[in-house]
């Protein structure tokens, strides 16, 4: 994936992030697009960050409770946007441009229906697109899913990694050391901008794993950013070269 990746969207202008049209902005200027998606207890994958939403929609609703008559009700920052599902978000962009597909949880378990549940949607999604996880669990069991899929099926899998201050302890030692990925073995890394340089990440990327870096919000940084990285996640500015790389 080369084509500049819009975080969460192209947002701006009215659109907030991770919304249809964050999604449609993106797609139409050539980017690719970042989107973080969330399994509700109604069985729904919402493309939502947050794990509370009171922020976003002012109502103090956790996205796990989510019931899909408050996600079509709920408006994102004061917008006519509402939170939408995976299949939305597959829907509009149509393959049109790849899609990197964070998977988020608020705790680490060994429950996998997020996994199974994102698999069973893309199924039959022609469109390229990447799934990824800070989640080290999350990324084991995508990479077992992933090598059981037929050839022609299978998605790249990453790890997202960093600095990771505001993590919590365990979450930050495992995911500046990038231990886990001896065993999960990901495709990719997605590592944050202001830890480079880094002997790490430089060390994967001779191995042949691509390093993307996040979040880039300037030009500067992004020239800065891709001395170590192969793409960039990009918000606040836009990258030239979005027409250029999307075909």
């Amino acid at each position: 994936m080369n084509t500049p990746i819009a975080h969460r969207g192209l947002t701006g202008d009215g659109r907030p992030a991770n919304s249809l049209a964050a999604f449609e902005a993106a797609a139409d200027n050539g980017y690719a697009s970042e989107l973080d998606v969330q399994l509700t207890r109604a069985g729904e994958l919402v493309v939502v960050h947050d794990y509370e939403l009171t922020a976003l929609t002012g109502r103090p609703i956790r996205t796990a409770e989510l019931t899909p008559t408050d996600r079509r009700q709920l408006r994102l920052q004061g917008t006519d946007q509402c939170i939408p599902t995976l299949v939305e978000v597959l829907d509009l962009v149509a393959g049109r441009v790849p899609l990197l597909i964070e998977l988020k949880r608020p705790t680490l378990s060994l429950n996998f229906d997020l996994v199974n549940e994102l698999l069973r949607q893309t199924a039959d999604y022609s469109g390229r697109y990447a799934v990824e996880s800070f989640d080290p669990l999350l990324v084991a069991a995508l990479r077992v899913a992933v090598v059981r899929m037929p050839a022609d099926r299978r998605v790249p899998v990453g790890r997202i990694c960093g600095l990771l201050r505001t993590a919590g302890p365990l979450t930050r030692m495992v995911g500046r050391s990038m231990v886990s990925n001896l065993v999960s073995r990901p495709d990719f890394l997605t590592y944050e901008v202001d830890g480079f340089p880094s002997a790490l990440t430089a060390w994967w990327r001779r191995r042949g794993v691509p390093v993307i870096a996040w979040p880039v919000a300037s030009a500067d940084q992004e020239s800065y950013a891709r001395q170590f990285s192969d793409n960039i996640v990009f918000s606040g500015y836009r990258p030239s070269s979005g027409q250029d790389l999307a075909s």
